[in-house]
């Protein structure tokens, strides 16, 4: 009887080895798919570089001079005088990888942001650009603070007005000059905050010499009458008539005479 010689220490009931599982998808998949998805991904990576080559084109890198141009030929008003000028962008929600390049400027009269917002990518390339602008009061209730932007990964300044607050990044180059700008800003805060102490205290003293005035009014003001006195220069002294005089003293023809006590103003 024949038998078989099977080796030692090989496990006839072990599993065959297999294939790991990409190989054998690699293997199942015919090379026209393969050909297919290479071709997909490469007109994909074509459309990328064209894209980014378009918004590179549609995002000149003269907006700074195209939102300066706007700032002097239609921002400004007549004898505005720009303090402080600080480079700055924005990034909307639903265009956040298009960010919008401007101008925070500080004027004697005013703080205004003018940006110019990226192009629409469907627009037409010759259109007119479009201008974004906001204009804040120098105000004790608006505040300029440091902030964040980008996530965290940038500096920004944040204007805070009783409406509501705007967000801006700066470049890091310009923030230096964003510092200054605070610090112009805090001045005119406190330049503000001293003539709002100054008018308090003239509105106090109006208020007490009014009293005071009142008071006056309510009483009765006579006149001793000295020599060479007249009802003519007594009524141009007190801002009052000769009839008037004449009326509240009985006095007859103008008569009067020396050390006699006139009543000027009988007070209420």
């Amino acid at each position: 009887m024949a038998t078989s010689a099977t080796p030692a220490g090989v496990d006839q009931g072990a599993p065959k080895p297999r294939r790991p599982l990409l190989r054998r998808a690699h293997h199942n998949i015919p090379a026209g798919v393969w050909y297919t998805l290479a071709a997909f991904g490469l007109a994909l990576l074509v459309v990328a570089v064209q894209l980014v080559l378009y918004l590179r084109r549609h995002e000149p890198r003269d907006a700074r001079a195209q939102v300066e141009r706007e700032l002097r030929m239609n921002t400004l008003r007549p004898g505005e005088r720009v303090v402080r000028m600080v480079p700055v962008f924005r990034r909307s929600g639903v265009d956040y990888f298009r960010q919008t390049r401007g101008l925070l400027v500080l004027t004697d009269r005013r703080l205004v942001y003018l940006g110019a917002p990226p192009r629409d990518i469907t627009g037409a390339s010759d259109a007119p650009p479009t201008f974004d602008q906001r204009e804040f009061r120098i105000d004790t209730l608006v505040h300029l603070q440091p902030s964040r932007a980008l996530l965290g990964f940038a500096r920004a300044l944040r204007v805070e007005t009783p409406d509501g607050s705007v967000n801006l990044g700066v470049p890091s180059g310009s923030w230096p000059q964003a510092q200054l700008m605070r610090e112009a800003w805090a001045a005119r805060h406190r330049k503000l905050v001293a003539i709002g102490a100054w008018a308090k205290k003239v509105r106090e003293a109006r208020g007490s010499l009014q009293k005071q005035l009142e008071a006056y009014r309510r009483q009765p003001v006579y006149h001793v009458v000295r020599p060479g006195d007249a009802i003519s220069s007594i009524a141009s002294w007190y801002e009052t008539t000769p009839e008037k005089i004449a009326e509240l003293n009985g006095i007859v023809r103008n008569k009067i005479k020396v050390g006699q006590k006139l009543l000027i103003r009988s007070g209420s």
